[in-house]
């Protein structure tokens, strides 16, 4: 199954995040648009999309917006189902579990680990203002350099975890073919992200068509008239909302902050 509904990539490459969609898109060989955002707030074009998620990357099909990088997956597994992102594993059951569940492991535990090795003395104010807006809390970048160098301990011991996950396997599963797992930015261990550049076209989105973002908003509205499918409004939420109710996006990991 495809869609022939826009697609549209709200990025900016610096994201690892962003990058990743961006590797999957490529993969399933999903034609889309790109939209090249600012690193930092404000975002305001893109408000009207994002119900205040202030995340990167988005992904918008349609009249459909996807926030969160795990919600896009789950998107375009469903309207893109091959190449698969959860092949069979060799016992032939499904990979999806396993897939997710290393996926979580890297995108949660190991890239908050691998943020205290930023230069964040770079980083430039502006920069880390924002951050604090989104982590709700003031950084102290004395303290962020001096830990970093008791953290790059851990991200060692975390990169031995997944060399040896690695080790002998031509994907991180043991499946015949990509799964999630393998589109992490494991950059250390370097055949592995070689072989996953080779399977995503790396350099593709930044070949696509691109828009810009007061354009995008055009779009959503061509989609108007379009009725939500009935299987969205069952199968992709369990929240109590109802349709056309308005609702506030925050992510888990640091939007419980702005609530406290």
């Amino acid at each position: 199954m495809s869609t022939t509904q826009d697609i549209i990539f709200h990025w900016y490459p610096h994201s690892p995040f962003a990058q990743k969609v961006a590797w999957v898109l490529n993969y399933k060989k999903v034609e889309y648009k790109t939209v090249l955002i600012s690193m930092v707030e404000p975002r305001a074009a893109r408000r009207p999309l994002d119900g205040g998620y202030r995340k990167t990357p988005i992904l918008q099909i349609g009249n459909h917006v996807y926030c969160d990088s795990k919600s896009i997956f789950l998107a375009l597994e469903e309207l893109y189902p091959e190449p698969s992102l959860y092949p069979k594993l060799a016992n032939g059951e499904s990979s999806e579990g396993s897939a997710r569940s290393f996926t979580m492991w890297v995108d949660n535990v190991l890239f908050n680990n691998i943020v205290s090795q930023l230069p964040v003395k770079d980083l430039g104010d502006e920069f880390l203002v924002d951050r604090e807006l989104v982590l709700g809390l003031k950084l102290d970048l004395k303290m962020l350099l001096g830990i970093a160098p008791f953290m790059k301990a851990v991200i060692l011991a975390e990169y031995a975890i997944a060399e040896k996950t690695l080790s002998s396997k031509a994907w991180v599963l043991d499946t015949t073919s990509p799964s999630l797992a393998d589109f992490t930015n494991l950059k250390i261990t370097s055949g592995h992200m070689q072989k996953v550049f080779g399977a995503s076209d790396r350099e593709r989105a930044e070949t696509m068509p691109e828009i810009i973002e007061e354009e995008t908003i055009d779009v959503l509205k061509r989609y108007q008239e379009f009725e939500v499918h009935e299987d969205f409004k069952v199968h992709n939420t369990v929240l109590p909302i109802a349709l056309g109710q308005q609702v506030f996006i925050t992510p888990l990991d640091n939007g419980w902050r702005h609530f406290s």
